[in-house]
């Protein structure tokens, strides 16, 4: 029972941080999972591992998919733009689970 309680705590709290940024940015399809085996940030349909994270961590997670998503799509990072999106998307989930 702890550890429901403790998921629907981390839950609410990730949305109450997440929320406001998600409505600047006009991201409607967002929500935290929190399974025993994962805990993953969804921004439209993206999967993003963020397992063990603080608040904190996943909304810095949720900043770097903005900085892919909008700033990026038509700017250029210059010679290091495979390293640097790598990085940032170092936890974007591809397998459908």
């Amino acid at each position: 029972m702890k550890d429901i309680e403790w998921q629907e705590t981390k839950k609410a709290e990730v949305m109450q941080a997440i929320t406001p940024i998600c409505n600047v940015f006009g991201i409607k399809d967002f929500d935290y999972v929190i399974t025993d085996h994962y805990e993953r940030l969804i921004l439209n349909g993206i999967q993003i591992g963020c397992s063990c994270n603080s608040v904190s961590a996943v909304v810095d997670e949720l900043i770097g998919y903005i900085f892919v998503t909008r700033w990026c799509h038509d700017r250029s990072l210059g010679t290091f733009r495979t390293q640097t999106l790598n990085r940032i998307r170092e936890y974007w989930v591809e397998e459908d689970v």
